[in-house]
């Protein structure tokens, strides 16, 4: 087990492409062990030293961290949604959550975490078009002329969601899971995911890979990495 090793290290990083992962495992050296793997773009790494070089060993944890940049999200073992909590709870943040694809998926991920009653404020599965005009307030027009699946249609869910001054984040989620395109057209695996609070709104595309169930939980961690950077940031 990892926990025999004196000397180990867990490093997170999100969005870590399969080549940074090959580039990552290739560091392993004699006495150094290194494993990198991602799960639905959440990458765990793990180093273990047995060289008894402390050199070395920072030398392969410093080139880890040259190789994932800013993807870099921890630098000990943990998950998107407890940094998520842990952050917000130190800057006095309440968040609101509104869903479309993902289910209720972020909001079960945050709940997951011990503390989240300080920090996740409401949560929204606005599966129908119709519920996002009536929850969220999104407007009919946006939906008939962009879509449901469309950074405008996010933006306002958002917006929807910020609405309530006791908030001072949103984030939502919008996309096409598949296996068909939606009745716009839109094709399987794009995914619009916004974050913001009452000054500005960030809504960014993303076209994923995979199956039904993969698409969500990617979207899930995207909506997390996120929503991570804008508590960071704030």
């Amino acid at each position: 087990m990892i926990e025999e090793y004196k000397d180990y290290c867990v490093l997170k990083a999100f969005n870590v492409s399969a080549k940074q992962i090959s580039e990552i495992n290739s560091l392993s050296k004699k006495g150094i062990y290194v494993t990198a793997s991602s799960d639905y773009l959440d990458a765990t790494i793990v180093v273990i030293n047995k060289s008894e070089s402390e050199v070395t060993f920072h030398e392969t944890l410093n080139a880890i961290k040259q190789i994932v940049g800013e993807s870099l999200y921890a630098d000990f073992d943990t998950s998107l949604e407890e940094c998520v909590i842990k952050s917000a709870i130190k800057k006095n943040l309440k968040i609101a959550v509104a869903e479309s694809l993902t289910g209720g998926m972020v909001c079960s991920s945050l709940v997951n975490v011990s503390g989240a009653s300080n920090v996740l404020y409401e949560g929204f599965v606005t599966y129908a078009s119709s519920s996002k005009v009536r929850r969220l307030h999104v407007k009919s027009t946006t939906i008939d002329s962009y879509g449901a699946v469309s950074s405008q249609t996010c933006q306002e869910m958002v917006q929807g969601l910020l609405a309530n001054k006791e908030i001072q984040l949103g984030v939502a989620t919008t996309g096409c899971a598949g296996p068909n395109k939606d009745e716009f057209g839109v094709d399987v695996g794009t995914v619009f995911v916004g974050v913001g609070n009452q000054d500005n709104v960030e809504v960014k595309k993303f076209n994923l890979d995979g199956n039904r169930e993969a698409i969500r939980k990617m979207t899930t961690n995207i909506a997390l990495f996120m929503l991570l950077n804008f508590v960071k940031n704030y």
